[in-house]
């Protein structure tokens, strides 16, 4: 571990070759062996050591003649259960290379053009279990990052999924938007087209309204309706509603021609249009208006059914709505004079 005699030595007390030979050894152990954390001794090392890490130890010898055992002795000895390696630019004695096996100690050749190569059993083992922990690592790092691209490749059809039905509900609900609106508009327009009806007749007959009133409180069809509406065949559902929606539209009619302008914040008139509106969805969904695909007759009898309780209700609040007919006082009985 001295440098040959009558060569200039640096401060520390090495001549430049043989700091060129540590770095080889320190690259190599990096780099062939997996030893990331090597680097080359500090001055105050132990003697012997050239190159040393957590688990690592090296002795750099550019001795001529080949290194002795007692060389590998004394790395052995100062490794303390490390990896300990020589590397040697002359070769070894058998003594050395005998004892090196037995004990564990790699050795290792090099060039000054920086070949480094293995020349004991204990270095070929130690570079094998470096290509193989190397291997190993190549193929965590291989599986991680293919696990890592398959997961951001997932989340990537996940979120374009996720936008997609999205846009697809908030179309959807466009729709549905637009489809109510025009219910509600289609609703106000029947109505106001039977409002206007019923007021040309009370033109023509003062009991157009009274006879009105009791032609819709009278009336079964909306309970017959919803009491057969399961043997209803598709194509009979449609008339059907749309005998009962008649019916619905007569009412709205004559809530509107019952309750005056300043009446229309009553609670008779609120339950009266609330009651429309939850009778004439019913309705609606029991002949598929607004929906899509089939209504299955369960669906269209729970509609019906629905539509006949806010009937039964809405007939309730007509009825209420009816002004109360103000009694009729006879004229007070003047007496007859009579004149002696």
């Amino acid at each position: 571990m001295r440098p040959a005699e009558g060569v200039a030595v640096s401060a520390v007390g090495k001549d430049p070759q043989w700091r060129v030979a540590e770095r080889l050894a320190e690259r190599h152990a990096r780099a062939v062996l997996n030893r990331t954390d090597v680097r080359a001794s500090d001055p105050d090392a132990p003697s012997g050591v050239d190159v040393e890490g957590s688990s690592f130890v090296g002795s750099v010898e550019r001795r001529r003649g080949p290194v002795d055992r007692p060389t590998v002795e004394r790395l052995h000895a100062a490794a303390a259960g490390r990896t300990a390696a020589v590397y040697s630019r002359s070769g070894y004695t058998k003594t050395a290379v005998l004892w090196a096996d037995e004990h564990h100690v790699a050795l290792f050749g090099y060039t000054d053009s920086g070949y480094v190569a293995p020349l004991n059993r204990a270095a070929r083992d130690v570079v094998q279990r470096a290509e193989l922990d190397a291997e190993q690592r190549v193929r965590t790092a291989t599986e991680l990052i293919s696990r890592s691209a398959t997961q951001a490749r997932l989340d990537a059809e996940r979120a374009d999924r996720e936008r997609h039905a999205a846009a697809l509900r908030a179309e959807e609900e466009v729709q549905r938007a637009s489809t109510r609106r025009q219910i509600e508009r289609d609703r106000r327009e029947t109505v106001l087209g039977r409002t206007v009806v019923l007021l040309l007749a009370m033109r023509l007959d003062v009991e157009a309204l009274p006879s009105t009133v009791r032609r819709l409180t009278e009336t079964t069809v909306v309970t017959a309706v919803a009491d057969e509406a399961r043997r209803l065949s598709p194509t009979e559902v449609a008339p059907a509603v749309a005998l009962v929606r008649a019916l619905f539209h007569d009412a709205a009619a004559t809530l509107e021609v019952l309750t005056p302008d300043h009446r229309r914040d009553s609670a008779n008139y609120r339950v009266g249009v609330r009651l429309l509106g939850r009778g004439l969805d019913a309705l609606d969904a029991a002949g598929g208006v607004g929906g899509t695909g089939h209504v299955t007759p369960d669906d269209v009898e729970r509609h019906l059914r629905d539509a006949d309780r806010c009937w039964r209700a809405l007939v309730g609040e007509l009825v209420k709505a009816v002004p109360t007919p103000s009694p009729v006082l006879p004229a007070p009985h003047r007496p007859i004079l009579t004149t002696r």
